[in-house]
């Protein structure tokens, strides 16, 4: 998992899951040696699922290296070289097989314009955390993947966003403040084997929210798995893309 935000948090280590659950069933798992790469210090930013999750890796036998990333590849002698971020130190790997998620940024014609939030070397376009209006120029909105609020960037995160940038660009063109406000609210679907999935939600304050009641979804379920399977698809070009959800 690369440093700096990216489009679904949960989506590198999905594959190391999926991978393992795979080769459990082929009855090589024990021959085989997972590493997963974070830079983060925690296995998920939300601490209550990041606790979920050491159990998923552990269960697996996933070697996680938190605070560290990958430099180096060396593709013809299939070797990786992983810095210790916190230790201040270097390590090589040989692989056979290696999964890299590149460091993600705003496009360069966002990235290069006066609307990119300074701060933020991946040029996302700067915004008020809960109105989504851009603080130098009132008359900007954003949203979605480009934009720099500190929450993840998933198509959940969009669909909450979508109202209020509705309201507060209405609001705006009838000459009034900006009144509707963004909570943070988030999904990271997790799948962690191939028919089982937990689904994380919170908000700015990484206060769980779930949206499913009864349902305990701080664990994997088969449930969860179907709702990713057929709902969300459902749900999106169905609902999500026509605006009706």
């Amino acid at each position: 998992m690369p440093a700096g935000p990216i489009k679904c948090a949960g989506a590198p280590q999905k594959i190391a899951y999926l991978a393992a659950d795979w080769w459990r069933h082929q009855h090589v798992l024990d021959k085989t040696r997972i590493i997963l790469v974070l830079p983060t210090a925690a296995m998920f930013s939300q601490p209550d699922w990041a606790k979920v999750l050491e159990g998923v890796a552990a269960g697996y036998g996933i070697e996680v290296r938190k605070e560290s990333q990958l430099t180096e590849v060396d593709g013809g002698a299939r070797r990786a070289v992983i810095a210790d971020t916190k230790a201040g130190t270097k390590g090589t790997i040989d692989y056979d097989l290696l999964h890299a998620v590149p460091p993600q940024s705003a496009p360069d014609w966002v990235k290069d314009s006066p609307l990119a939030d300074p701060a933020v070397p991946a040029g996302y376009v700067k915004a008020d955390k809960h109105t989504l209006v851009h603080p130098g120029w009132p008359n900007v909105f954003t949203l979605g993947d480009v934009a720099n609020l500190p929450t993840s960037k998933t198509g959940a995160a969009a669909r909450k966003q979508s109202p209020v940038l509705v309201a507060n660009l209405t609001a705006a063109m009838g000459g009034r403040p900006a009144a509707a406000r963004y909570n943070g609210y988030t999904s990271c679907p997790l799948v962690t084997s191939r028919n089982r999935m937990l689904l994380a939600e919170f908000d700015y304050d990484l206060k769980p929210t779930p949206s499913i009641p009864l349902i305990n979804t701080m664990k994997p379920r088969y449930d969860m798995w179907l709702l990713k399977r057929y709902g969300l698809p459902a749900l999106y070009w169905h609902l999500m893309l026509r605006g009706r959800a």
